[in-house]
């Protein structure tokens, strides 16, 4: 069975960021597993909805994160946030309307909504973060 794996080319050296992508990505595991192994469609929902609450609760840090060091591309990343949310969110739907999720389409969906949103995203928010030499405030 496929999954997604830590490497540290994922790592945006910010410790916070770094253990929530972690966790994302054990959450994100859970929900592959459970559906390449039938697990049931109660198993499944609870996995997205542990998934969908993790992805609030990280994105809410990571824009707090942004606004502190004073990020100049925060809209733009926010907005990214919230285009992720609404595609866990429809993946939610089709779990409730009782359509069927291929294995490999829901590796295929996390490896473009999480593993994607670090390799641009976060990582242009990591060069920034990493590039200044005080406070913004």
């Amino acid at each position: 069975m496929n999954r997604l794996e830590w490497s540290d080319e994922l790592s945006v050296g910010i410790e916070l960021i770094d253990s929530q992508h972690k966790e994302l990505i054990r959450i994100a595991n859970g929900l592959i597993s459970a559906v390449a192994k039938k697990r049931g469609d109660r198993v499944v929902q609870n996995v997205i909805r542990r998934l969908r609450n993790y992805t609030v609760f990280h994105f809410n840090s990571e824009e707090k994160f942004m606004e502190d060091v004073c990020y100049p591309k925060r809209g733009e990343h926010e907005a990214e946030h919230v285009r992720l949310k609404h595609d866990v969110k429809r993946y939610q739907r089709t779990l409730y309307e009782k359509k069927d999720l291929p294995p490999g389409g829901v590796l295929n969906f996390l490896k473009i909504w999480l593993i994607k949103h670090i390799l641009s995203a976060d990582i242009k928010l990591a060069k920034f973060v990493h590039s200044q030499k005080k406070a913004c405030r």
